[in-house]
């Protein structure tokens, strides 16, 4: 009996991952489903007969099914994207001096040869990272196209209300080729206003275009 009350607690505790993140392979989910429902009834059995096997088969399913997912569900923080960082040239602030920090920009293009092509979407990511003294409110994004290129469209600027001190937020931008795009080479400005006037320190890069194909 006290084996039962032992897989009890475990299938308690496992059950609480089983349930909220079951994403790991369903092969080795069901597999440890089936062996913990086997070892469970076989102790069920020796505890308490008929109803002991059955409730020692339910209790070893749970639990068996919950370790074979909590063993193969990947770590989150793992996953990696393809991406490509583009080259990155620090200018010196516009305006008033600001606490906020632009790093880790990177560039997603669909076909990923890391370059926007004509007809196609492309993202620019990177983080806003607060590093002043104090919080920030109504955070601006800021991505300009410095040559005026003609055929290229950036996302409208989505507003940050909050970030507190040493905080950060990822901001994801979308750029597309338009069908008239020619080839050659976008210069792109980042930075970040605040609605004290504050402006962050810029960052300059290029990347080239192409235009279609027929």
């Amino acid at each position: 009996m006290r084996k039962i009350v032992f897989l009890l607690a475990v299938a308690l505790t496992m059950s609480s991952c089983y349930t909220t993140s079951m994403q790991g392979s369903p092969a080795a989910v069901s597999a440890g489903a089936s062996i913990g429902g086997v070892l469970g009834s076989i102790v069920g059995d020796r505890a308490g007969g008929w109803h002991g096997s059955q409730f020692g088969a339910l209790v070893g399913t749970v639990a068996g099914a919950a370790i074979g997912n909590a063993v193969t569900t990947p770590r989150q923080e793992k996953v990696v994207v393809e991406e490509s960082y583009p080259e990155r040239v620090p200018t010196e602030s516009y305006y008033a001096p600001s606490g906020l920090r632009i790093t880790n920009i990177r560039f997603i293009d669909d076909n990923r040869n890391h370059t926007i092509d004509a007809e196609e979407n492309c993202k620019l990511v990177f983080d806003i990272v607060n590093e002043g003294d104090v919080s920030a409110y109504n955070i601006t994004p800021v991505i300009e196209e410095v040559t005026e290129m003609k055929h290229l469209v950036i996302s409208p600027s989505a507003q940050i209300s909050y970030l507190p001190q040493g905080d950060r937020v990822r901001y994801t931008a979308t750029i597309a080729g338009g069908k008239r795009l020619k080839t050659g080479e976008a210069v792109f400005r980042v930075y970040t206003t605040e609605s004290n006037g504050a402006v962050s320190e810029a960052h300059e890069f290029s990347l080239p275009t192409a235009k279609r194909y027929k």
